[in-house]
């Protein structure tokens, strides 16, 4: 319940605090208004800043950079010392899909310190005979390549990413470790999505990064991930909320001050992930959750560090416009289905026998309701949170002092929409008309209309990022891409709003999540996607508990 009461009080707050609160909710208004300038503000500017360090990391040469580093560090280990162990937990993907993910790994500059496991599920019927084709495909590329197979029916799991990747780890480590007697200790573990597209230098700069990093085995590597594999492909509404994910993905990196989760693709050591037992098989959203547990667990060393290479990932692509619409929802209803991080954080957060300060027990759990109430609530916060309280105050008399509701005119276009089914009124371009060419905004409204330019950056980095329009994209569906902003309300609200909330109230009444895979793919690169109606066939049931329970 904890999830859905936060974010109902922030969202409801705009409809009942001018009547009931009008103090408290003329100040806490102002205070988020200030607070989403001054973040737009900051992303817009890392988003530049990270434009810059991703060109500089792309042209970086990390086995120089190593060697200049090396002399001050005369106990370091060699470069070829590491291994990187990248788990590629699937089920029923294409096979030309897995062969993209895997022609970028063996085109990485260090291929051969690279131990490959598909992590296969036993219950996909042509398992077996796929990996077998993959792993003699691929194997002569790396260091070393096998699949694994994670049974079907095991007590206390949830099918899906986490319990997929969990068994791939133990399994690996019976093969390498234990039988074939190397160090976990070199060994870093990459969790890549079966969609994910790496840079070709990718691991060399995980490499450098392992070897020179203060606390290794503390340490989790995030690279920089874009929806950008098919993103000219996907109905152009959803190129606003997969566009920004890598944006806010990307500032989050830079943001002085954030909270820096490890999210979808991230690697960390061996040596850790062993020592909390790997990642939780019950857990949905897995990413988030083992930092917590490894945080809660290790402590204040427990940290994530950038790495500012772009890593691509698809968007949710289905053979029609709606279907992609609706897969592409409840593919964000399953995200969302990461506010069950917030109870667990919060019981993390009082055992005293966590070796986190209590400082940073607080901060993590913080943090995690943050992102997911406001993933609800913020749409109603900056969409209603200045033009509902402004014509309640006017028009139904609510309590707001004064100097909340005072406006000021500046130019701009000012809407008048209660006269949208009032024809006569329409071309009365002044106060009684449908549309007039000044503004009367108040001091929060400003807040919000200034923000106008940041959004304006990140449009820019945001189409950049999706890298040269292809040639079987028309340049009228890439003008379409920018005149689809002006209904960036409504559809955040379908999208982004919609899905958190859905998702928090079925984990509040219990009924559980179904869990489907994402139905993903590019018609560029003619690979196949499922159909709808085998996409529900493979629904699988998840318990509703989630978050450690």
């Amino acid at each position: 319940m904890l999830p859905l009461s936060v974010s109902l009080l922030l969202a409801s707050f705009v409809f009942w605090g001018p009547f009931y609160a009008p103090w408290p909710f003329a100040i806490l208004s102002m205070a988020f208004f200030t607070y989403w300038l001054v973040r737009s503000y900051s992303v817009a500017v890392s988003c530049l800043v990270g434009l810059r360090k991703l060109k500089q990391w792309q042209q970086a040469n990390w086995l120089a950079k190593y060697c200049e580093w090396l002399p001050d560090h005369p106990d370091a280990e060699k470069w070829e010392w590491p291994r990187h162990l990248v788990i590629i937990p699937n089920y029923k993907e294409s096979e030309e899909g897995l062969a993209r993910t895997l022609d970028s790994l063996a085109n990485q500059a260090n291929a051969g310190q690279v131990v490959v496991v598909m992590a296969m599920e036993a219950r996909e019927a042509d398992a077996h005979v796929k990996a077998e084709r993959l792993v003699t495909r691929y194997r002569r590329h790396f260091a070393g390549m096998f699949a694994t197979f994670h049974p079907v029916g095991l007590p206390n799991e949830t099918p899906g990413k986490g319990s997929n990747e969990a068994w791939g780890a133990r399994e690996a480590f019976i093969h390498l470790i234990e039988d074939g007697g190397d160090d976990i200790r070199r060994y870093s573990v990459t969790s890549c999505d079966a969609d994910a597209v790496f840079h070709p230098r990718h691991f060399e700069a995980l490499n450098f990064l392992f070897l020179t990093a203060p606390d290794r085995y503390r340490t989790f590597w995030q690279p920089t991930i874009f929806n950008s594999n098919n993103i000219w492909e996907i109905p152009a509404p959803l190129r606003i909320p997969d566009g920004l994910s890598g944006i806010n993905r990307m500032s989050n990196l830079l943001l002085p001050g954030s909270v820096k989760f490890p999210t979808s693709c991230y690697s960390l050591s061996w040596q850790m992930l062993n020592e909390v037992d790997y990642w939780d098989e019950e857990v949905i959203p897995e990413d988030w959750h083992l930092y917590l547990k490894c945080s809660y667990t290790f402590g204040d060393r427990v940290n994530v560090q950038p790495i500012f290479l772009p890593l691509g990932n698809d968007c949710v692509l289905t053979d029609g416009y709606f279907k992609t619409l609706r897969a592409h929802y409840a593919q964000s209803v399953r995200h969302a289905w990461g506010a069950s991080d917030i109870p667990y954080a919060w019981r993390a957060a009082r055992n005293p026998g966590s070796p986190a300060s209590w400082g940073r027990k607080v901060l993590l759990a913080t943090s995690v309701t943050k992102v997911h109430a406001l993933w609800m609530a913020q749409w109603y916060m900056v969409t209603l949170g200045v033009l509902l309280p402004s014509k309640m105050a006017g028009t139904w008399g609510a309590p707001l002092p004064e100097w909340w509701v005072q406006r000021y005119e500046i130019p701009g276009t000012g809407w008048h929409p209660e006269y949208v089914f009032q024809p006569s009124h329409w071309f009365n371009f002044d106060r009684t008309g449908l549309l007039e060419f000044h503004m009367y905004v108040n001091a929060a409204g400003m807040l919000v209309g200034v923000c106008i330019v940041p959004l304006i950056v990140m449009m820019v980095v945001e189409y950049r990022q999706r890298g040269p329009r292809p040639s079987n994209v028309s340049l009228p569906k890439a003008v379409a891409s920018f005149l689809i902003w002006p209904a960036m309300a409504v559809i955040t609200f379908f999208f982004a709003s919609m899905p958190a909330l859905h998702a928090q109230w079925k984990l509040a009444s219990g009924k559980g999540l179904v869990y489907r895979v994402a139905e993903k793919g590019s018609r560029r690169l003619h690979v196949p996607v499922p159909s709808a109606a085998s996409a529900q066939a493979e629904a699988e049931a998840v318990g509703a508990l989630g978050g450690g329970q």
